[in-house]
């Protein structure tokens, strides 16, 4: 009887050092290990969060520049505070542009900024009659963004 629990303890303890050095051996690869991983971090964190924060500019914008906005108290801090927003996005973008390892991902990612900085541009000019530019701009970096995303729903 002693022998038998013994050896179900030296079983265990072999599991789970296999388990331990697999883990550690594998870290470096694969989508689930590693400083790159899905669940630590990297690229696809990267674009979660790029597209989190693009998401929060679209609304902010649409917000606005519904009618009557404009003659809000707070509307130029208001815009500030998204000019800012933006040029955050877009350091976000360019630094996960640099980190893609695929090119379908970095062509996605130039996409966005494209997208971006068309939407930049008319939130710019939108007291030199840009304004109704803004719509059609915010619609397109809507389409790039959601083109961030991976097809597996279960990672978002």
């Amino acid at each position: 009887m002693c022998v038998v629990t013994w050896l179900w303890i030296l079983i265990a303890v072999v599991v789970v050092v296999a388990v331990v050095v697999v883990a550690l051996a594998g870290r470096g690869f694969g989508p689930f290990f590693g400083h790159r991983s899905v669940v630590l971090g990297g690229w696809l964190a990267g674009a979660i969060d790029a597209y989190e924060q693009g998401v929060a500019l679209h609304a902010a914008i649409r917000d606005a520049s519904r009618p009557g906005a404009a003659a809000a108290p707070d509307a130029e801090a208001r815009w500030a505070g998204i000019e800012r927003s933006v040029a955050d996005l877009d350091r976000r973008l360019h630094a996960l542009r640099a980190a893609a390892r695929d090119p379908e991902d970095r062509d996605g990612v130039s996409k966005a900024l494209l997208s971006l900085g068309e939407l930049r541009s008319a939130i710019d000019g939108r007291g030199a009659g840009q304004a109704g530019v803004i719509p059609a701009r915010m619609d397109a970096f809507e389409a790039a963004l959601r083109r961030l995303r991976p097809p597996e729903r279960h990672l978002w």
